[in-house]
């Protein structure tokens, strides 16, 4: 077996979920928080959610997102972002993120199909699956519950053995990618994720790379999701990930 894992993200690296994302979090919102639709929903409602979409760390965010653009509130950083959820409180975005995941699961049970056909794999990454091996060590390692990502893998007929998909939680990504590689002995992991503060070390939780059978973590900016421009500046803070070098990564190390 490869020495080497390959985690990847599930949202925004592997599946385009934004419509579902939308719809779940504005039933979440409307029908479930307020008890009340609005009089209409304008037009530039799903490219101002679009814009959003960068600064979600977690389900209770989708919510969040729906209540700030009917507030007619402007967020453009992802300090911004982070202040009005701080003042919500984690009581409030608890519940939203329980609402999230309600709404998520009525949405899938009322119409499997369309909630299927709202999260669409990546071409690349569907190509990509297509050469894994099948002893290929390969994660899922995802804010989104593992359970939804098994639906959505099965419809796709993606193989992926369930344990193969992790649900992060309110834990640190690159503790997770860590805990991964030492329990599955590898030397090394490669981790691709479209948020970049989830590719981020603070200093306390820099990767001891001394420490024994610790793995070595390789950690990429998905160039093709959910990511805001700032972060493809130079002078980069993340090593980028384009679709092709993905695949090249695949064929040469995985396949």
């Amino acid at each position: 077996m490869s020495m080497a894992a390959l985690v990847l993200d599930f949202d925004g690296v592997i599946c385009d979920s934004i419509d579902e994302c939308f719809a779940s979090s504005w039933t979440a919102y409307f029908d479930l928080y307020l008890q009340r639709h609005p009089a209409y929903m304008p037009v530039s409602l799903r490219q101002d959610f679009a814009r959003l979409r960068p600064f979600v760390r977690g389900g209770a965010d989708f919510v969040l997102i729906q209540e700030i653009l009917d507030e007619g509130r402007r967020v453009f950083r992802q300090s911004e972002f982070d202040a009005i959820a701080r003042a919500a409180g984690d009581e409030k975005l608890l519940l939203f993120h329980e609402l999230f995941y309600k709404a998520r699961a009525e949405l899938l049970e009322s119409d499997r199909q369309s909630w299927l056909d709202m999260n669409r794999i990546y071409p690349h990454m569907a190509a990509a699956f297509s050469e894994l091996s099948i002893r290929a060590p390969v994660y899922i390692l995802s804010t989104k519950k593992a359970e939804f990502i098994a639906e959505i893998l099965t419809a796709k007929r993606i193989e992926l053995p369930r344990e193969r998909i992790i649900y992060s939680g309110s834990e640190k990504k690159l503790d997770i990618v860590a805990r991964v590689g030492l329990e599955g002995g590898y030397t090394e992991a490669t981790f691709v994720d479209d948020q970049i503060d989830h590719l981020l070390c603070e200093e306390s939780a820099v990767p001891d790379f001394t420490q024994k059978n610790r793995p070595r973590i390789k950690a990429l900016l998905a160039t093709w999701g959910y990511v805001k421009e700032e972060w493809l500046r130079v002078p980069l803070r993340v090593p980028t990930l384009t679709p092709q070098e993905f695949l090249a990564l695949v064929q040469r190390e995985f396949a």
